[in-house]
């Protein structure tokens, strides 16, 4: 885990991010430094950022375990406290933000826990099967104040089948989203899921943490 903390030490807004730890830090220095970055590190994406069991989609990787429900209730209980009180921060806003599958978890946390202010989904696995019906299904904890989503503009043209879904069924949870009253905004950006990560997510912040 990594804390990047604003040199004045004031910080009413902090942003939890689950991404490659080599990014965290460009997000950092890509953004105005006007708040608390923790960057979380260290984890089994296929099994702690999954919401439920999936098999895998690409020949030689894992199946996903479908770990993120216990995952959140380490974040939430244990992690964040800890994190806060260490760092002496009581902050106003929080965010839970984070990229590809760290970015579905996002979304997937706010069904159970109302410990976020805002949420930041950046090229998230929203294809993955059965989510976006199980958002339509289920009523979050609490609205949060905004959630921001992101694709590159060719992440749909995978040649894996469901993955050639995300397009969709990001623009399908996203119209739910602001449908419900939630301030949402859905962008685009140049190129495939693997380009200009920090970058990507330095724009979600910018845009949470106006």
């Amino acid at each position: 885990m990594n804390c990047y903390l604003p040199e004045n030490g004031h910080v009413e807004q902090i942003v939890y991010l689950h991404t490659a730890a080599s990014e965290a830090a460009s997000v950092w220095e890509l953004t105005e430094k006007n708040y608390a970055l923790v960057s979380i590190e260290g984890l089994d994406w296929n099994r702690d950022l999954s919401p439920w069991p999936h098999e895998k989609v690409f020949a030689g990787g894992e199946e996903f375990a479908g770990g993120a429900g216990e995952y959140l209730e380490m974040l939430t209980g244990q992690i964040v406290p800890a994190v806060e009180q260490t760092l002496l921060l009581t902050p106003k806003k929080r965010y839970l933000a984070g990229y590809s599958l760290g970015a579905l978890f996002a979304v997937y946390a706010i069904y159970h826990t109302a410990l976020f202010d805002g949420i930041g989904s950046v090229s998230g696995s929203l294809w993955y099967d059965g989510f976006s019906a199980y958002v339509k299904e289920h009523t979050v904890r609490r609205n949060p104040d905004k959630i921001y989503f992101s694709l590159g503009d060719k992440e749909a043209l995978s040649a894996r089948g469901i993955m050639q879904t995300v397009l969709m069924r990001t623009e399908e949870i996203e119209k739910k989203f602001r449908m419900d009253g939630i301030c949402t905004i859905l962008e685009m950006n140049q190129g495939n899921h693997f380009k200009q990560a920090p970058e990507r997510l330095a724009k979600g912040l910018r845009w949470l943490l106006l």
